[in-house]
């Protein structure tokens, strides 16, 4: 005879397998499909996964693996069922089983629908290359589905310029319009705080200068920036202007009258000042003057020549990044920062076209160019990745070394573009080379000003000034330098010359190293 007792353990395991079978059937079944090399910021950051999700064509990736890309929050709401997704300010709302997603009140359609499985929020991988979403994270996100990678690349709200000298310093913070900011000035340390706003981790380390340090970073949603002084504060003047959606900083170191202390113990006189410093003083009164006139317009013309061009796409890296797109960014930037600065410029090509060799040159010599910096990315000819860094060069019948004399093929290699080629006569190679002495020691000082300001600011690799016979530089009757940013053949700095804020910071430093070089010269 069955009693109650047994009946309803019978009866309890048989409503129990029944709920989770109905369970297994409702609930989607979920499979591994594969991963996705993840680089924000030309660092490798992780290995995304892929889901397969049976009964839906296209593949998924997990919500919480995007807010890591991201550096989101989520917050979820069980009851309305959706979940937020919280990115450095801005709020976006996913709803479960919908196809779309709610940010500033605006419905966004997806492709799929969103799924929330056993308390994990899947969304259809094709949200990487959702345009509005991806405006929304202010970020530049590029999808590579058949090579499996996910290249991120912020875009920073907060941009700093900066050029400093033994005595004297001005930086630059532009910000959108409307931004709040805090400035503290504390015992050897400037800090700014923009709120509600986004930046990369950067630091500056300067040598020799009023400034040893400029450092940017994110914290709790604010960029923060602290500049470090050489001097105590109490030496240093510090003026602020702000003027629309930028802050000036123009520091000055203040000039200390010479002193003498008396010690009675030996009735002596002793000076703070060295047998030298009568030169370091003049050189540093004539300094401030030069900066000065710096600041004014110059009637100083600097041609600027992005190098390849048109039919001929330069070196080509891992990614499929040409070098000639690189080199004319680069260049743009150098021409505006130059005409901030009161220089006149002129570029060969301001577009993508095909400029002969000779031609370069040729429009530098008919406009009577003061300088000729010619703008390229390297390639190493051993395999990829091998070669890195910084490198820059001026004319001379002889290469420095093997790495030269392969650069120099490199960059000579756009002749067999050009519909026609002239053998140089004796006197044009006579007239060559003088015009290479004349100029050989101001190429060499501007080669060296550029690399120093470049490297000192994009922390790469530096690889020095050399010399190599590049076709480009030859006939320039003025100074003239070939720069190399970076080895596109390198996929990790192929991936960093492809960002802004990497080709702005190479772009201030070849305009800071022309400065230096009038500094210097005038």
């Amino acid at each position: 005879m069955v009693t109650n007792k047994k009946l309803k353990k019978v009866i309890f395991w048989f409503l129990s397998i029944l709920f989770l079978n109905f369970l297994h059937s409702t609930t989607k079944e979920i499979t591994l499909y594969t991963t996705i090399q993840t680089i924000i910021n030309s660092e490798k950051v992780l290995e995304l996964p892929v889901y397969y999700i049976k009964g839906e064509q296209e593949k998924y990736i997990l919500l919480k693996d995007l807010s890591k890309i991201f550096y989101a929050t989520l917050v979820y709401y069980p009851v309305g069922k959706y979940v937020g997704f919280n990115c450095r300010g801005e709020k976006i709302y996913f709803f479960f089983d919908k196809n779309y997603f709610i940010w500033s009140n605006k419905r966004i359609l997806l492709n799929s629908n969103v799924f929330n499985i056993r308390n994990r929020t899947f969304v259809p991988i094709s949200i990487l290359n959702n345009p509005e979403f991806v405006n929304i994270v202010n970020a530049d996100v590029e999808y590579r589905q058949q090579e499996g990678l996910l290249l991120v690349n912020w875009k920073d709200t907060i941009n700093i310029n900066y050029y400093v000298t033994k005595n004297e310093a001005k930086i630059e913070f532009k910000y959108p319009y409307g931004t709040q900011y805090n400035y503290d000035v504390e015992e050897q340390k400037i800090v700014l705080t923009f709120f509600s706003n986004k930046a990369q981790a950067k630091e500056f380390k300067i040598e020799g200068g009023l400034i040893s340090k400029i450092v940017l970073y994110q914290q709790n949603g604010n960029v923060v920036s602290e500049i470090f002084l050489s001097e105590e504060l109490q030496k240093v003047n510090i003026i602020k202007e702000e003027n629309k959606n930028k802050v000036l900083l123009y520091l000055k170191k203040i000039q200390q009258p010479e002193q003498e202390t008396f010690v009675p113990q030996q009735q002596i006189f002793i000076s703070t000042q060295t047998l030298d410093v009568s030169k370091s003083e003049n050189k540093e009164k004539t300094e401030g003057v030069e900066n000065k006139n710096l600041t004014k317009k110059t009637n100083k013309l600097i041609v600027i020549d992005p190098g390849h061009g048109g039919e001929d796409p330069g070196a080509v890296g891992k990614y499929g990044t040409k070098e000639k797109d690189i080199n004319l960014k680069i260049a743009l930037l150098v021409k505006q920062k130059l005409l901030e600065e009161g220089f006149n410029v002129l570029l060969t090509r301001e577009e993508d076209v095909f400029i002969p060799l000779v031609k370069r040159t040729e429009f530098a010599n008919k406009n009577n160019a003061d300088l000729f910096i010619s703008i390229h990315c390297n390639a190493a000819e051993k395999p990829t990745g091998t070669g890195y860094g910084f490198e820059i060069y001026f004319l001379s019948e002889k290469a420095t070394d093997a790495d030269a004399v392969a650069t120099e093929k490199l960059e000579n290699e756009v002749v067999r573009f050009e519909k026609q080629t002239e053998e140089l006569t004796k006197l044009q190679k006579l007239l060559w080379s003088m015009i290479v002495n004349e100029f050989i020691n101001e190429s060499s000082k501007l080669c060296s000003l550029i690399g120093k300001e470049v490297t000192n600011r994009t922390q790469q690799n530096y690889r020095g000034v050399k010399q190599a016979g590049f076709y480009v530089l030859r006939g320039a009757q003025m100074p003239a330098v070939l720069v190399e940013c970076g080895f596109i053949s390198n996929p990790n700095e192929e991936l960093k010359l492809n960002r802004y804020e990497f080709q702005n910071m190479i772009a201030n430093g070849i305009v800071a190293g022309i400065k230096r070089y009038y500094e210097n010269n005038e």
